[in-house]
């Protein structure tokens, strides 16, 4: 248990942080904030025209629409790096990491609220906002295959110095993207991805596997999905992008779930640093948006390591966000073995065609400057579209 003083101090903290940003939305919901070790700081936050706090009914009355449990030492680290913290990190799972029941999307929001942008991010997105264009009509796609890595490097070097997206139609060459998913559940069938968000048990690749043929298609909406988390450590080797310096990137991300053509499965965001996606298995339709494009895209301003949006792209409310109707998006798609570079504060969203396996890994502008040095003067890789 904590002091009333501490307890006080602790509420108080939270509802200046979450309001600061905060903005209504269409209808008033609740979320529940459970603190494992610590009932005294556990409350209810009512979103209504302000977000505001409440302890929690006796015996469950009113149900919240959705409920956060963490450990008071994961709340503390969580309020103490606002810049920093990430719920899907080894850090936070070393906490204890977040379990999230009911609507997800309203607890993702209760966290992002916490969220703040360091100087070095924000002087990120806006050198990215200058040397980008404002739209693009087209994404430029270059085979890879059969280039050297000096040509490589060069390209990169210049759709990152320009701020272009870019594909790179049969760059990752790993044994796997030919595997179908009998062949991923014969060979890694045990691995475990992550912890369940729901329930904190461990989730395999064969997990995953099962619950795309029990999940309904009428549950498009919500479909089984990774949500981007740590690549296992024992594959970090295995999928390291073929010809790039492995010292440019940090810790892969793992995208893998069911098939979701009608709903999106990552919703509209940018990232803070320049995202490469090599996609394995399965289709993926992107669509992408400029750095320009923040206030008709209605880019959140609570956010660290990404910036989300509220905008739903697939479904877009444009009586709440009509900006949006005149945002120039240009999508590109993905097949298995192809590389997509997606450079620092470009925003997008993503549709799952098929079942899909994707890993990112992201490189700050500062490490992907390595390239430069690589830059031939006239690379030679054949322009497909």
């Amino acid at each position: 248990m904590v002091s009333m003083i501490a307890r006080v101090e602790l509420i108080a903290l939270l509802e200046a942080r979450l309001g600061e940003h905060y903005v209504a939305p269409p209808q008033a919901m609740a979320v529940d904030l459970i603190v494992s070790d610590c009932a005294d700081a556990s409350r209810r936050f009512a979103f209504g025209p302000r977000i505001e706090s409440t302890p929690i009914p006796p015996d469950g009355a009113h149900r919240a629409a959705a409920r956060i449990t963490l450990s008071r030492a994961l709340l503390g680290a969580m309020l103490d790096d606002p810049t920093g913290f990430d719920p899907r990190s080894a850090a936070a799972m070393a906490f204890g990491g977040v379990r999230i029941d009911g609507a997800e999307r309203l607890a993702a929001y209760w966290l992002q609220l916490l969220k703040r942008p360091s100087a070095a991010a924000r002087i990120a997105l806006e050198r990215a906002r200058w040397r980008a264009p404002t739209a693009l009509t087209k994404v430029t796609a270059l085979q890879a295959s059969g280039c050297d890595d000096k040509e490589l490097h060069a390209a990169l070097a210049d759709t990152l110095e320009a701020s272009v997206p870019l594909v790179l139609r049969g760059m990752v060459n790993w044994p796997e993207v030919a595997w179908t998913l009998d062949d991923w559940r014969t060979h890694e069938g045990a691995m475990v991805l992550r912890a369940d968000p729901s329930n904190g048990l461990p989730q395999t690749v064969a997990d995953f596997i099962d619950g795309f043929a029990l999940q309904s298609l009428a549950d498009a909406g919500a479909a089984t999905y990774t949500e981007g988390c740590l690549l296992p450590p024992i594959w970090e080797a295995r999928f390291s992008l073929p010809m790039l310096p492995a010292r440019m990137f940090g810790a892969g991300q793992l995208w893998f779930g069911r098939a979701s053509a009608a709903a999106l499965v990552t919703r509209l965001h940018c990232d803070l640093a320049n995202s490469f996606l090599a996609q394995i298995h399965g289709r993926k339709r992107v669509r992408l948006y400029a750095p320009a494009q923040e206030g008709a895209v209605y880019a959140l301003d609570a956010f660290n390591t990404y910036r989300p949006c509220r905008v739903d792209v697939a479904a877009p409310d444009l009586t709440r966000f009509p900006r949006f109707a005149g945002a120039p998006g240009v999508d590109v798609m993905l097949e298995p073995g192809d590389l997509l570079v997606i450079p620092t504060g470009w925003f997008h969203c993503v549709w799952a065609l098929d079942h899909v396996l994707s890993i990112s890994r992201f490189a700050d502008d500062e490490n992907a400057a390595m390239l430069l040095d690589c830059r031939l003067s006239q690379p030679n890789i054949t322009r497909i579209g």
